[in-house]
């Protein structure tokens, strides 16, 4: 069956495999995009919440 195809199929097929070769990079690069944004907000909450505890226990109502 794919011994019998013609110059065009073989056309849409190079370009089908392409076509699915640029989706997978773009999402793969998304996907890791996001991973390392959410790696930083939660490297900033955790800065936050250090700062936060630190400030507290200077309060002076705890003294």
């Amino acid at each position: 069956m794919i011994f019998n195809w013609q110059t065009s199929d073989w056309i849409i097929f190079f370009v089908d495999i392409l076509a699915i070769v640029i989706v997978v990079r773009f999402l793969s690069w998304k996907v890791n995009h996001k991973l390392e944004e959410v790696e930083q907000r939660q490297k900033f909450e955790t800065r936050q919440r250090k700062l936060n505890r630190a400030n507290q226990s200077f309060t002076p109502e705890e003294e």
